[in-house]
């Protein structure tokens, strides 16, 4: 699905340094460059296309990261990201940009995005994983992983409002703790999802450090009360 190659970063940093050079207004396309470079040397994934669910959201969330840490316009955005398109989905992308462009519209990484999720992550697929969601318990998970796997899966349920998102990730998440958990932290009413989160995990580690003094205790007590047959057993040799 994806790739990183510093020679190809090198050779499309080549190919843009040239085409810059031939423009009017090179200072600008100077910053162009730098900004390009900048972006390629955080190594972003290649997209290829094909049906990778997975691979969409890895692709999309990695680039993403990069443009946090950038100053890049929405324009910027969308150049920098298709250019990791390749094969099937750069296919893709070129045939569809006229069609989004023709009545003179600005194509932004908003639209963007929604191009290609509607593409590459179909509504059947984020139904899934909504019931998947919706369904979702910790069984054998921590609570680390849980409430990772909770986060992760929470983006795909379109039925929080910002009204209400707080507390119902709260209850549902609380819902989908082990019994044991629940009923210790179900009382203290945490409305805070961080809060909740770490009120479980500490509580958590706290059930686990004291499981394993007690294993403890009783693996030197076992062992105590051996040694008098153990001394008994050495005088009659």
């Amino acid at each position: 699905m994806a790739g990183r190659n510093d020679a190809a970063i090198a050779a499309a940093l080549e190919v843009v340094a040239q085409a810059v050079g031939q423009q009017p207004n090179v200072g600008a396309g100077n910053d162009g460059v730098r900004m390009l470079e900048t972006f390629l040397r955080n190594h972003p994934l290649t997209f290829k296309g094909r049906y990778d669910p997975d691979g969409t959201q890895k692709w999309l969330k990695e680039v993403e990261m990069i443009f946090r840490v950038m100053q890049c316009c929405e324009v910027q955005k969308v150049r920098f990201g298709t250019h990791m398109l390749a094969e099937e989905a750069d296919d893709w992308w070129v045939s569809l940009l006229p069609v989004l462009e023709q009545d003179g519209t600005t194509v932004t990484w908003v639209v963007f995005r929604r191009e290609f999720l509607d593409k590459y992550f179909p509504e059947d697929v984020r139904g899934k994983k909504e019931i998947e969601f919706l369904e979702l318990k910790q069984g054998d998970m921590s609570v680390t992983e849980y409430a990772a796997k909770f986060v992760e899966l929470a983006k795909f349920y379109p039925h929080y409002t910002p009204d209400t998102t707080e507390f119902s990730k709260c209850i549902k998440f609380e819902n989908g703790l082990r019994a044991d958990i629940k009923r210790a932290i179900g009382y203290q009413k945490i409305r805070n999802f961080s809060e909740l989160v770490s009120s479980c995990r500490i509580y958590e580690e706290d059930t686990k450090a004291h499981y394993k003094v007690m294993s403890e205790r009783r693996g030197k007590g076992q062992q105590s009360r051996l040694k008098p047959y153990s001394a008994l057993a050495d005088k009659g040799k």
